[in-house]
């Protein structure tokens, strides 16, 4: 009978609940083509509304965008069974600040944006669920320079 040897091309990891990017990513870590092409297609899709849509549209767009964007941590949680309390929390709080902003005081939208790119920072540090660490610094710059340009825009 041959002697079988299975060879290991990359060193296994210990995977600790918690820490950040050591658990396996159930669903997005298999699937990180995908999740770039719909982060760069939501960014363009956010450019190209602004820029096609009447002003009077600014803060609904933002609100939108806003409420999209808080789904994707909470698909991972899911997934991975861990931390949905938090990011469900953190979430509904956001989406809440970004409702309440489009329909009565557009700085709660940009607090819900710039909330968003805080919480991609502490995920990024090991908060929640772990993620793909070159996403949440991306979406943190996205963030906060959509926070940043909405604000110049409700004080001008």
């Amino acid at each position: 009978m041959p002697n079988l040897m299975i060879y290991r091309l990359m060193p296994v990891t210990p995977i600790t609940q918690g820490s950040p990017m050591t658990a396996a990513l159930s669903y997005f870590q298999s699937r990180q083509k995908l999740l770039a092409f719909l982060g760069t297609l939501y960014v363009v899709f956010l450019l190209l509304s602004h820029w096609q849509l009447p002003k009077a549209h600014v803060w609904w767009i933002a609100g939108v965008f806003s409420i999209i964007m808080n789904f994707v941590y909470i698909k991972e949680a899911r997934a991975l069974r861990q931390f949905v309390c938090v990011e469900a929390l953190i979430a509904t709080l956001l989406i809440v600040l970004s409702v309440l902003g489009a329909l009565w005081y557009p700085p709660l939208v940009i607090a819900a944006i710039f909330g968003h790119g805080c919480w991609d920072i502490a995920k990024h540090l090991g908060a929640g669920v772990p993620f793909l660490s070159w996403y949440t610094l991306s979406c943190f710059a996205v963030d906060t320079l959509y926070s940043g340009a909405l604000l110049l825009y409700w004080i001008s």
